[in-house]
């Protein structure tokens, strides 16, 4: 029996996001989708499941047992889709009317494109930083920790890419895995996400693997996505900065495995550092 292809398969990844989920997947259906549609669910208990299943039974739902992590849930809904493209979402991310149209046409008009992402909006209209530059090793030290204290610091400023007006396509080094659009063939090419990576990065280090295969990764304002930044992360804010600072170590560990492997304890400790500092900052604005 021939398997039918689609041109898109959407996958939102949730953890105990229902009333987000639920808006997210709203957006996508409001207008008709003529695409799939797959939630995969890393052990919700709040009744995002029970949720999905009665109020979106067109969903194709995937159930974990435990929360997997993003990048394996990632590739999980990969495995399981037919699409020609796969667009990832965040579950609390809600999609514009012809959001979806555009990226197929994108992808369609393309060819040489792995990845594209979409414009990201804050919940008041105003730009999110979704597209981000590899920086030098230097730079991303400096960024690991003044970007915390002085977020507005110029070389935070030129890593975030923050000021360009992000009002046309263009080449992006990465962009953010909250929505991002996927063409199969260079998944095939490039390989899956990193499942060494539990949350945070892979999205990085996806796009870093794209670019050293030769395809593209690009944005593109045509598109655009509303997100209500870690929604499901800032639950469990300590687990999540650990994470996170495991996730860097594992891309720098990575990226330098041949070269300037003599400073690994150095950015170890620095991220360690670094750790400690966000768990501070976050304990004194819970005491505020």
């Amino acid at each position: 029996m021939k398997v039918e292809t689609l041109d898109l398969s959407i996958a939102v990844i949730s953890w105990n996001t229902k009333d987000l989920l639920r808006d997210c997947l709203t957006s996508i259906f409001e207008k008709g989708c003529p695409f799939e549609v797959i939630v995969v669910d890393n052990n919700s208990t709040d009744g995002s499941v029970e949720m999905v299943k009665k109020e979106f039974p067109e969903v194709r739902l995937l159930q974990n047992p435990i929360n997997i992590g993003y990048a394996k849930a990632c590739n999980q809904a990969i495995e399981a889709s037919r699409g020609k493209y796969i667009f990832l979402l965040n579950s609390d991310t809600r999609v514009f009317p012809k959001a979806l149209d555009r990226l197929v046409e994108f992808m369609e008009n393309h060819e040489d494109v792995g990845v594209v992402g979409p414009l990201l909006l804050n919940p008041n209209g105003s730009i999110q930083y979704s597209c981000r530059n590899f920086p030098s090793f230097g730079e991303a030290m400096v960024h690991a920790f003044f970007g915390v204290i002085f977020p507005s610091n110029p070389i935070s400023r030129k890593y975030k890419m923050a000021d360009w007006d992000h009002k046309s396509e263009r080449t992006v080094d990465w962009v953010s895995g909250a929505a991002i659009c996927l063409r199969r063939e260079a998944l095939e090419d490039v390989g899956f996400f990193d499942e060494g990576y539990f949350m945070y990065v892979e999205d990085l280090d996806l796009c870093y693997r794209m670019w050293e295969r030769g395809w593209k990764v690009y944005f593109t304002p045509d598109a655009r996505v509303v997100h209500y930044i870690a929604e499901s992360s800032k639950r469990q804010s300590m687990p999540m900065i650990i994470e996170f600072q495991k996730s860097m170590y594992r891309f720098y560990s990575k990226r330098y495995q041949d070269r300037k492997r003599y400073l690994k304890p150095l950015v170890a400790l620095g991220l360690c550092l670094r750790g400690c500092l966000l768990v501070c900052i976050n304990f004194l604005r819970r005491r505020k």
